[in-house]
């Protein structure tokens, strides 16, 4: 029920011994300055956060958030983009000399093996 584990059993356990222990006649005097205690700590913590956000917007936070955000949005966008992967390229694939040309410029001559643009020799592994 409350945030600090406070279920209706226990609510009901502590009412039970409240009526007990100050009993019937004083109860509603002591709820009431309950009450009001509680008000005045809502009011106090209020004021507080008040002074928080002042101070917050007097040392110009909103614009380190902004500025946060923003650098978040251009990572985003980069993260988001997709990588170009250049295709794998051996004598016996046969793209189109303008997909090739789009990626690295030159068309691939016959019998050359290129892997991600770069020239392979005979018998280099493929890392």
């Amino acid at each position: 029920m409350f945030d600090f584990g406070v279920g209706y059993s226990e609510l009901f356990v502590l009412a039970l011994v409240a009526v007990i222990v100050i009993g019937p006649k004083d109860l509603p005097r002591v709820l009431r300055t309950f009450g009001q205690f509680m008000n005045k700590a809502r009011r106090m913590a209020g004021e507080f956060q008040s002074h928080v956000d002042a101070a917050m917007k007097d040392a110009g936070v909103a614009d380190i958030r902004k500025d946060i955000e923003k650098a978040k949005g251009a990572v985003t966008q980069v993260m988001n983009t997709p990588n170009i992967v250049p295709p794998v390229v051996s004598p016996g694939y046969n793209p189109s000399d303008k997909s090739f040309e789009a990626y690295f410029g030159t068309a691939p001559k016959a019998g050359e093996t290129r892997i991600a643009g770069e020239l392979v020799q005979e018998g280099q592994a493929a890392a």
